[in-house]
């Protein structure tokens, strides 16, 4: 147990720097690269949900990392935060395959992201839908156990503060609107090299728009909340965000591409 809690350290003090170093400047343009500071704290976020049994969201972040190395730009994202205005960078990446394996899975999963530092304190949100508007729900409510999320079950939001609070809250009310307004273009890569392979990538927008009621979980890797959880609410107006569609060719996509 020694040897973990010092790994999770380890870990958020690596992310802390990270984030330190990329996110200062909102809409930054960030390269086509497999190194792309961003995207690694991304996949670090991505090693923190797989720890806490959270498959959806850790796949979440690692295709983010991997839009992210296709060459979206994040825009600026607006929104309040418990009544206070604040500004984000994000896009929204939307997901499909055309693999035999996944072709059970609904098509184009779409996730907004959206992030910003506030001194030591990294806030992170995360919401994930397969249809244009639905309304938010526990992503457990309506199964027994942390199995995949069903698509009539509307969409899920989390919201993350990495820092001296380190909290977590999932998102139990409202709803969410994340649409394509189709504005298509290639995705930037400079060479071969650096170019997810495997994946089809094109760059787009998305009208996004969140009125979202989060509760607080028990502890950084908890999904579990209670009636006396301290509550938040986040309210993104109607605006128009970067976006990427992603098309794996492969069984198990990776945040680099079909390795």
């Amino acid at each position: 147990m020694h040897s973990i809690s010092v790994k999770a350290t380890i870990k958020a003090l690596m992310l802390a720097g990270l984030v330190a170093a990329c996110v200062d400047a909102p809409s930054a343009p960030l390269a086509a690269s497999d190194q792309n500071p961003l995207a690694t704290s991304l996949e670090m976020l991505a090693e923190e949900q797989l720890v806490a049994n959270d498959v959806e969201r850790s796949e979440e972040f690692r295709w983010a990392a991997l839009a992210l190395r296709a060459g979206v730009t994040p825009t600026v994202v607006e929104m309040t935060n418990d009544g206070t205005r604040q500004v984000y960078d994000g896009f929204v990446h939307a997901v499909t395959w055309v693999s035999l394996a996944q072709a059970l899975r609904p098509p184009l999963h779409r996730s907004l992201i959206a992030w910003r530092r506030s001194g030591d304190v990294l806030q992170v949100l995360l919401v994930g839908m397969f249809t244009d508007s639905a309304p938010v729900v526990h992503p457990y409510s309506m199964r027994p156990s942390a199995t995949a999320q069903s698509p009539v079950a509307g969409a899920t939001a989390a919201y993350f503060e990495r820092g001296p609070a380190n909290t977590s809250w999932v998102g139990v009310g409202g709803i969410a609107k994340v649409a394509e307004h189709p504005q298509p273009a290639l995705c930037p890569s400079p060479n071969d090299s650096s170019r997810p392979q495997g994946v089809t990538c094109q760059l787009t927008r998305f009208g996004i728009g969140l009125n979202v009621l989060f509760a607080r979980t028990r502890n950084r890797d908890s999904r579990e909340v209670d009636a006396t959880a301290p509550t938040r609410r986040l309210i993104a107006p109607d605006q128009t965000v970067a976006g990427v569609k992603l098309v794996f060719s492969c069984v198990e996509p990776r945040s680099t591409g079909c390795n």
